[in-house]
Order: structure tokens, then sequence, then C-alpha cells
């Protein structure tokens, strides 16, 4: 569909989600969504159904069907909607509704009317908290055994990809089951060149203000298709006691 299912994007957010440099979390340059400019989507949807937190649309665009997830939003099956963005994820296994799709795309939500969905002010399921630099101001915190902080990994990532490593630090986002995983933000008060936050994707759970100490994998320039790329990702994270 004229590469709108290579969609060049907001989501984070979002997941899956748009954000600026130093509010989000997965692009090449700053850790944020690398999102590139795509017109408006005009959309019909033909059929819907929700699930853990989610909407899922079949809509119509042009002569081109296709599946969407939303965040879980009321819609009415023939209606026109809107959307800018969204991620493209290939085989998409959906365990709620036991069903895997061949291709669906993850918006962070669809508008009535085409000036509303052309406003940029979603986020990506991996983006930050608006007030992050807030939340890391005076924090201090206690480098694990065998660890690392996370302005030295920052400054060092291409001496740690691929590798296991520890780090420590205060959860500042959570954002549940997205591609089933959960994706938690931790901060630990150190930063490089502006990066202070680490985004860890785990099937454990952390809850917002815990001091939490994940063993993980580092992965650089992770590429989630859709122009989604992280900068620098921590996969598999096992939460250390």
């Amino acid at each position: 569909m004229k590469n709108k299912l290579n969609l060049v994007l907001v989501i984070l957010s979002v997941f899956i989600l748009i954000s600026c440099k130093d509010k989000a979390t997965y692009s090449k340059m700053d850790n944020s969504p690398k999102v590139e400019k795509s017109s408006v989507h005009k959309i019909v949807i033909n059929e819907f159904m929700d699930a853990a937190g989610y909407t899922y649309i079949n809509v119509s665009e042009g002569s081109e069907t296709y599946w969407m997830a939303i965040p879980s939003t009321t819609v009415k099956k023939g209606e026109t909607y809107y959307y800018a963005s969204g991620m493209q994820m290939v085989n998409f296994e959906s365990k709620e509704l036991e069903r895997t799709f061949d291709v669906i795309i993850f918006s962070e939500g669809i508008s009535a009317s085409e000036e509303a969905a052309s406003k940029p002010t979603v986020k990506t399921p991996h983006s930050e908290s608006d007030n992050l630099s807030e939340k890391t101001e005076a924090i201090s915190i206690e480098l694990p055994e065998g660890g690392i902080s996370i302005g030295a990994l920052y400054k060092n990532k291409s001496d740690f990809n691929k590798k296991e490593i520890i780090v420590r630090g205060k959860v500042v986002k959570v954002n549940k089951n997205i591609l089933d995983k959960n994706w938690i933000h931790i901060v630990d008060g150190t930063n490089f060149e502006g990066k202070k936050d680490l985004t860890i994707t785990t099937s454990e759970l952390a809850q917002l203000g815990d001091i939490v100490t994940f063993k993980a994998t580092v992965v650089l320039d992770k590429d989630f298709g859709a122009g989604y790329v992280y900068n620098l990702l921590l996969e598999n994270g096992e939460i250390i006691k």
C-alpha cells in the first residue's frame, strides 16, 4: 500500500508510539524513536475485536485491506477514521486472540478527523516520561557488583554489544505486554551526552519507583522495521536480587 506497510513514522510508541529528542527512547541518534514523515492515512473499519488492552481493527485504505492494533478504543464498523503513523510487525502472534497476523500495524491511535490525526501528540510505547529530567535529578544509585553505570554503558556501548551485563536503576516508566514483553525504563543518575535512561525488555515486572538490578544482553541498532531503530537496548532482562 504505497509503502504504507513500511511506514516512516511516529511509537513508541506503540507501542508501538512520537517524542522529542530527549523525551523518547529509541532512535539511532538519541535512543528516541526514529520517525520519518508520512501522510495521514484515511481508513474505514471492516471489523474489530478487543483483547488485552488493545483493539484490533481490520481496515480498508483505498484498495488495500490490512490489520491494525491500537490502544483499547471504541470504534464503529463502517466508520471512517484517520491515523498518522504506525509500526509494522510481520508474523505477529496474539496469544490472547490465538491468532497470528501475517502483517499488522501498531499505532498509538486513530482519530475521527484528519486534522486531529495529523497532530504529533502521541508517543511510542517505548517513550520516556515527559518529566524524565526531573525524575533523574539527585538520583544516586549504588553500582551493583560486577555492574556498569548507564552513562558508562552509553559511552562504551560498542564494547558491550551482544554481551550480558548487570545494571541497576530506578524504574521511571513501565510499558506492559508490548510485543509479548514488558518494557522497563531505568535511570541511575549518570548520563553520557544527555542519554540518561535505559530500556530493558523482560518477561518480569517492576513498579514505578522501584530500584531494580537487571542482568540482560546488550543489543545495538535494534531495527524493528518501519523506521524504529533502538540505538541501545537491553534484551531478555532478568531481575536479580
